[in-house]
């Protein structure tokens, strides 16, 4: 795995910044590219190893081409592409505008469309790579409510990289996606909140962005060349319970807010 080039995009979220730190503590040369110039410069203190950090608006076409760009001419190949970029507006389907939708939509799915795209031509020629989707069980494994425009993003990302596994076989590239579950950070919540939370995981325990980083690295390493196509779903067994379960607590908060 050392020396191997991959790039994350959406860098500075919690699983971006996880898979940042293990795949530098790998010797990976990494191009970390995110929105915010000013959580890059904090994400690049700490971090060793060998990175460059990009600024992109994953929404436009000629943003993500210099991306691609940058990484190629500072790191003269892409083995791997994480894809980890996403917004979340949490509204229900009545309050949703129509410009929530489309900035969603845009930014997870759009987004994830122009780097595949783009990134593919690269491994095309080098007749290998891997591309690794950062979707969610939201979507087309569970409903869950006011967050319409992300579950169709994300089930739109899972169909993108079932096709992009069938299309890029033929060059050696193997496009997966992973589905992560709750990733909390505790400390943030008070004890009930927390109890609701996790009221509908088997497991009683958030997800650790870690736990995707691994997963990540694992889906870019050779052990995986026979794996494409593929959803993989880390959520403490919260799918196995189904949609009703999913929803427990959302639906245990509408109903307290309706008795106000």
């Amino acid at each position: 795995m050392k020396d191997k080039v991959v790039l994350i995009a959406g860098a500075t979220s919690m699983i971006g910044t996880a898979c940042a730190q293990l795949f530098t503590k790998h010797g990976m040369k990494v191009m970390l590219a995110g929105r915010c110039a000013h959580k890059l410069d904090n994400l690049a203190k700490t971090l060793k190893g060998r990175f460059e950090l990009c600024v992109t608006d994953f929404c436009l076409a000629e943003s993500v081409q210099s991306m691609i760009d940058q990484t190629i001419s500072s790191f003269g190949r892409i083995d791997a592409v994480i894809y980890n970029v996403a917004v979340y507006p949490w509204k229900s389907i009545a309050e949703l505008e129509l410009v929530d939708w489309k900035e969603t939509l845009n930014t997870n799915l759009t987004g994830a469309f122009l780097t595949t795209k783009s990134c593919s031509e690269i491994m095309r020629k080098q007749r290998g790579g891997k591309i690794v989707f950062i979707s969610s069980s939201a979507g087309e494994i569970v409903g869950l409510p006011n967050m319409s425009a992300y579950a169709a993003s994300k089930a739109g990302m899972n169909g993108l990289m079932r096709t992009a596994a069938i299309e890029f076989a033929p060059y050696n590239i193997n496009v997966n996606s992973i589905s992560p579950g709750k990733v909390y950070d505790p400390q943030t919540m008070n004890e009930e909140e927390r109890r609701l939370k996790l009221s509908p995981v088997p497991l009683k325990r958030f997800i650790d962005p870690m736990d995707i980083a691994e997963m990540a690295l694992f889906l870019i390493s050779d052990k995986a060349k026979n794996i494409t196509g593929q959803n993989f779903i880390i959520d403490g067994g919260q799918s196995i319970l189904g949609e009703d379960a999913h929803c427990i607590w959302e639906i245990n908060e509408l109903n307290s807010l309706m008795m106000d």
